[in-house]
């Protein structure tokens, strides 16, 4: 019983390659004023290590807007052909971020920059996780919280 007892608390492994980059994002939106300010952040990872990161913060836009901008960013500080995987709990990126945008998609102008960086690296993909079970998720909301409170101060 207590080898499950173990088992269970354990915290989540996540097996990675070690040539592949992984580029954990996420973001943070302060929908409580009218002006709306958003923030987005990576940390990007390879064999394990923090080997960069990234925020970027603005106001009158949305967390989604500031994920794919850091995904983009990302693509464009990456070396040419790497192979990337972009680690979020956000269905609306993986769903969203490569597709040809049509006339009524929302972020056309981010999600083309996207497609654009992306045909410089061998492949880039979306991978959902779960938000609690990998430290970096939170790690990156909190950056993006903080760069946001920043920008509200300023």
């Amino acid at each position: 019983m207590r080898e499950k007892f173990r088992k269970i608390t354990e915290k989540p492994k996540f097996k990675m390659q070690s040539d592949n980059y992984y580029v954990w994002v996420g973001a943070s939106c302060d929908y409580a004023h009218e002006e709306r300010c958003s923030a987005g952040a990576y940390i990007i990872e390879q064999n394990g290590k923090e080997i960069n990161t990234h925020v970027v913060a603005d106001d009158h836009t949305t967390e989604f807007r500031m994920m794919l901008t850091v995904m983009q960013h990302a693509m464009e500080v990456l070396p040419v052909h790497s192979t990337i995987i972009f680690l979020t709990n956000v269905a609306y990126i993986q769903q969203n971020w490569d597709r040809q945008p049509t006339s009524e998609s929302a972020n056309s102008d981010l999600i083309l920059q996207c497609i654009s960086a992306r045909r410089r690296h061998e492949s880039a993909t979306v991978k959902i996780v779960s938000y609690h079970r990998f430290p970096q998720l939170p790690e990156t909301h909190r950056m993006a919280h903080e760069a946001m409170e920043q920008l509200r101060r300023a």
